[in-house]
């Protein structure tokens, strides 16, 4: 343990500190400053950025050691107060760029930086820093990020008002125009809780969960050895899909009358099958996180690998086996209209339309992964001689995803 003076958000505060915690630990656990969020862990995501000495740096891999005395830290926090907002974080309001809100304090204090540096960049300046820094968002796409930063350093250059970035209603009229999420204040100043911000908040002898997760993309789940965890110092109890109460299952495909399946396909810890890297079979809960990732360790899975299907085309082909146990791999068929139809006309597209939704076990590279569910939505032309397949989308659920 050391002693070290850091001026946090303007004031000087004197922590004592292990050298080898990380920055992003000690702004969560001794200042609870939970603006700082952590999502991968390793540096990848940027989620946990914060500005040090007027730099933008992840703090989830800062050691203590390499933060000198006196350092400057500047979190979401300092930024702006919910009645003084920085211009970042109003016009993240006003492109609607705080979705899920995970990413949001990292970007506005990574963007704060590069403005800070280059007030006037191109957008291809600012796509280029949240590169070179590793920020990295699920949900919007990155053209709205890009769209806020451009405002935001009008503003500051003086070019445009703070408040011309948000919407007003007039009448209570919103619809077709830009209102801001109702959520979306709490989490551009960093303020919305997520689970790991409210384990937090309490009580000291609350049990702490690790999740005990698979490792290869398909398979059957044939058993599951958790003796080694259940002798493992501080730990409580592993919960398997067993100690599940009631059903379990979560619903998560869209339900119509003609869905070939009851849209109950996915468990809450799998029970039956492997769907994808990163799949929750188990839970070990202990007196500390560190024991609880210590003994998930130690579970063994006994899995019987099946085929990956890492596209939506192969999950479809004719020798793919069914993913979903009574769901078939194609399960929902519409016939889509109007607009479609206009578009591949103009397309010199074959018709009819269909829309395919698939659901498939898929390797997802993304940011803040534990369990996860995939989905991909397929549209495709068909006549008796070729198809035209589109991508249109994945979505992709993550245990960060906001509360609603």
């Amino acid at each position: 343990m050391v002693k070290r003076v850091l001026n946090i958000n303007g004031l000087p505060r004197t922590l004592i500190v292990n050298e080898e915690d990380s920055l992003a630990k000690v702004l969560r656990e001794q200042m609870l400053l939970t603006g700082c969020k952590v999502g991968c862990g390793q540096g990848q995501c940027g989620t946990c950025t914060v500005i040090l000495n007027g730099k933008a740096v992840r703090s989830c891999i800062v050691k203590m050691k390499k933060a000198e005395e006196n350092a400057e830290i500047t979190t979401i926090e300092g930024l702006g107060t919910p009645d003084n907002l920085h211009p970042l974080q109003v016009a993240w309001m006003g492109h609607g760029c705080a979705q899920c809100g995970f990413c949001s304090p990292g970007f506005i204090l990574s963007a704060k930086v590069l403005l800070d540096e280059n007030p006037s960049p191109t957008r291809e300046e600012v796509r280029h820093w949240f590169q070179v820094h590793r920020n990295v968002c699920r949900c919007t796409g990155y053209k709205p990020l890009i769209d806020a930063v451009m405002d935001a350093a009008k503003v500051l250059r003086g070019e445009m008002k703070k408040e011309d970035l948000i919407f007003k209603p007039v009448g209570n009229k919103i619809l077709g125009t830009s209102f801001i999420r109702p959520s979306a204040l709490k989490k551009v100043t960093g303020t919305w809780d997520y689970g790991a911000d409210m384990a937090l908040q309490m009580p000291s002898n609350t049990a702490r969960l690790a999740l005990v997760q698979a490792d290869i993309p398909h398979a059957n789940l044939k058993g599951i050895d958790y003796s080694e965890a259940e002798k493992t110092p501080g730990v409580y109890k592993i919960i398997t899909a067993k100690d599940v109460k009631g059903k379990n299952r979560i619903s998560g495909l869209i339900t119509f009358a003609n869905n070939k399946g009851d849209g109950w396909d996915r468990p809450i810890l799998c029970d039956e099958k492997i769907f994808q890297i990163g799949d929750a079979v188990a839970i070990v809960a202990a007196d500390t996180e560190e024991h609880a990732r210590a003994a998930a360790k130690t579970v063994k899975l006994d899995l019987e690998s099946l085929p990956a299907y890492m596209s939506a085309m192969e999950a479809i082909a004719d020798d793919a086996i069914e993913i979903h146990p009574g769901t078939p791999n194609i399960y929902y068929e519409t016939n889509c209209i109007n607009w479609a139809l206009h578009a591949w006309h103009w397309m010199d597209v074959p018709v009819p339309l269909f829309m395919i939704c698939i659901r498939t076990s898929l390797i997802q590279a993304n940011v803040l992964l534990h369990s996860c569910m995939s989905k991909w939505l397929l549209i495709k032309t068909v006549n008796s001689l070729h198809w035209k397949e589109i991508i249109m989308s994945i979505m992709v659920l993550t245990p960060n995803s906001e509360i609603c």
